[in-house]
Parts: structure tokens; sequence; C-alpha cells
């Protein structure tokens, strides 16, 4: 694992991805969520978003495109109601969107003692979930199927390779095998995006196998 910036992230094929719409609608919510927690203008946004474009080849919009924009538009106008967990009020509002109505439909689970977590449930193959883990709290030790980016949001959390808070991105590939632990000041909230999921040890491996997790 390793903590990256969000030029590293995003790099070209992701940028025109996001752009044309290609992209899987859990790491698209990521990179808006990481550009506007890092303060990158709406404005350089629109730039990378407009020199993407140029390499992309043209496609016709989805029926139902202009009936989402108006309903979009609508939903701005009405009051935001409060999540369950005061400490994710000042998230980017395109996130708390989408925890907001993950909570409305299915809500929170527990995950192991000391972690809930939260699936925002979007629509593509990559799995975006919230997780919070108590202070002090580790999650069980685990290697990966596939790739997993990791969106600090409030908090902080290290697992002996690096300590990530507010605003940092974690990788993770099927190589790495860590454990992440929250900081001891305070509950850590994480934005996870997994394309494949995880591969757990001991005890909630041998769960997982059996369950076909």
């Amino acid at each position: 694992m390793m903590k990256v910036t969000s030029g590293q992230v995003m790099d070209e094929a992701t940028r025109a991805a996001l752009a044309s719409g290609r992209a899987e609608p859990a790491l698209g919510l990521l990179i808006d969520s990481l550009m506007q927690m890092r303060g990158i203008s709406e404005l350089a946004g629109e730039a990378v978003a407009g020199a993407a474009l140029e390499t992309e080849t043209p496609a016709e919009l989805s029926p139902d495109a202009l009936a989402r924009v108006f309903a979009a538009i609508d939903k701005g106008g009405t009051q935001r109601r409060a999540s369950e967990y005061g400490e994710l009020i000042k998230l980017p509002p395109v996130l708390m969107d989408a925890i907001l109505a993950a909570e409305t439909k299915t809500g929170w689970s527990g995950a192991g003692p000391g972690v809930r977590k939260l699936k925002l449930g979007l629509d593509g193959e990559a799995r975006a979930e919230i997780i919070r883990i108590d202070a002090g709290v580790a999650i069980p030790w685990h290697t990966h199927k596939g790739q997993e980016l990791t969106l600090c949001l409030v908090g902080g959390f290290s697992d002996g390779r690096g300590s990530y808070g507010p605003g940092d991105v974690s990788l993770a590939d099927p190589s790495v095998r860590h454990q992440p632990k929250a900081d001891d000041d305070g509950a850590c909230f994480v934005l996870a995006v997994t394309d494949a999921g995880l591969k757990f040890e001991g005890l909630l491996g041998a769960i997982q196998k059996l369950t076909g997790g």
C-alpha cells in the first residue's frame, strides 16, 4: 500500500473515462470526493474533462439523461437531512448524497467488533462502501483479490506501511497483506472502492470460504 496524490490516482486514461462517462461510478465518486477534499477547483476539473473529451469518440446520451439532470437539479434544491454520524457533515456534497441515499435504502451494518460499513449500492462492477472503524480498532489481517482504493474521509488510520489522514488515498493489490488500524484519538471513516473484494485470514477467512465470500 502507498500514499498517492490525486494526479497519480487520476491518470490520463482515468480522466478520459470520467469525462466520457465510461468510468465505474464508484471510481468516479472517489475521484470527485478527492478533488473536493483537496480543494481542486471546478474550473480545473472542467479543464481536465475538456482536454480528455477531445481524445474520446462521441457517444449518444442515454435515453434518461435529461431526466436525470432535472432530478439532480430538483434534489439540489431540497434541504439535506442529517446523517446517522455527525462527523460526516463536512464531507463533499456528492459523497453525502450517496451516503444519505444508502442510509435510507439499506442502512449501516456490523462488520466485526468496532467496525461498521455502509454499502453505497452504485451501478457498475466496482463496489463502493463507507467503513467506520472505532478509535484504536484494527481491521483483521487480509490480502486482496484485486485492486482496492481507500480514501480517508474523517480521522486517520495506519497499516504499518504508512499513516493516512483526510484526503489521503491508499492503493492495494493482491501483493499487499495488511491490517489497517484506526488512530487512537477518534473513529475513522473511509471510502473504499474494490473491484474483487478482500481475502481475510484466520477464523474470518475460514468463514469467508465456507460462505463463498
